[in-house]
């Protein structure tokens, strides 16, 4: 009886989810989605400025936030463990108290992380603000100010 009321359930799950029609919200040809395909990777690369030269001190920046990215990773699972570890100890005291020591190191770990994390980003972006800044005032009107809307201004 039950082996016949699993199959019924199967037989009707399979039917429910095999035997539908998809209904697309837009017909869409090969052309139109080969188009729309070209126009967003036209977008990314306009946006993203890709093969556009970087200065070193960007790429730098990106390395290091990269590692440290990694590294919080890593004292975040230390942290973790340490966790796992107390609460395994069934009692034994040495065990408790070495997970405590890993746990009090890995938050101090992950602290002092964050702050170099957030030392990096200051840095990056007051480069980043630097070389757009650099850009801009090369490219300005001598004798006017340069307006964010391109309109400059002269006494």
């Amino acid at each position: 009886m039950i082996g016949k009321k699993i199959v019924l359930f199967l037989l009707v799950i399979f039917g429910v989810f095999c035997f539908t029609n998809f209904s697309l919200a837009v017909n869409s040809t090969t052309e139109s989605l080969i188009d729309s395909i070209n126009s967003q990777n036209q977008a990314f690369e306009n946006s993203s400025e890709v093969g556009a030269p970087q200065d070193i001190r960007i790429i730098v920046a990106k390395i290091i936030k990269i590692f440290l990215g990694f590294v919080g990773f890593l004292a975040t699972a230390y942290l973790v463990y340490g966790g796992y570890m107390y609460m395994t100890s069934a009692g034994n005291e040495n065990r408790a108290e070495d997970a405590s020591k890993i746990m009090l190191y890995s938050a101090l770990g992950i602290f002092i992380i964050l702050a170099s994390y957030s030392i990096t980003n200051f840095v990056y972006k007051s480069f980043q603000a630097s070389l757009e800044q650099t850009q801009t005032t090369g490219s300005q009107n001598s004798g006017g100010t340069n307006f964010s809307n391109g309109n400059s201004f002269r006494p």
